[in-house]
């Protein structure tokens, strides 16, 4: 199980690196701070200000295909019913974020809900409470 302290220590391992040009992209480089099958967290730094980063979490929701047949078996049922539930709790996860001081965005044609925030200094363990998904 995936705890804030842990987070935190490779958010700091992540910014202590030097922002290098061949591992950018428009001076823009992205490391993956933690991933799941529903969720990023991505740390982006920028070359022309490397004390300047941001956090990005992008959630998509995961490949599922649940045909609805009659009668319905009952593991199907019980799939769809938990991929729904995690796509609510996932959701609800965003508004968390955006309590914490993020800002949200919508990709609907892409599929990706989005939250963003840009950090300055030092964060503390609190915010990577906030990022722990669920």
């Amino acid at each position: 199980m995936l705890i804030a302290s842990e987070l935190l220590q490779r958010y700091n391992e992540i910014v202590s690196e030097s922002v290098v040009s061949d591992i950018c992209i428009s001076g823009e480089c992205v490391s993956m701070l933690y991933e799941t099958s529903w969720v990023k967290v991505m740390v982006v730094r920028y070359q022309v200000a490397p004390d300047i980063c941001s956090i990005e979490v992008e959630i998509s929701f995961p490949d599922c295909v649940i045909e609805v047949v009659f009668p319905s078996p009952t593991l199907a049922q019980e799939q769809a019913h938990e991929y729904i539930e995690s796509t609510v709790d996932h959701l609800k996860y965003l508004l968390k974020l955006k309590d914490a001081g993020f800002s949200l965005g919508i990709l609907s044609l892409e599929g990706i809900w989005s939250a963003v925030l840009q950090i300055k200094g030092t964060p503390d363990v609190e915010l990577f409470e906030s990022l722990l998904p669920p």
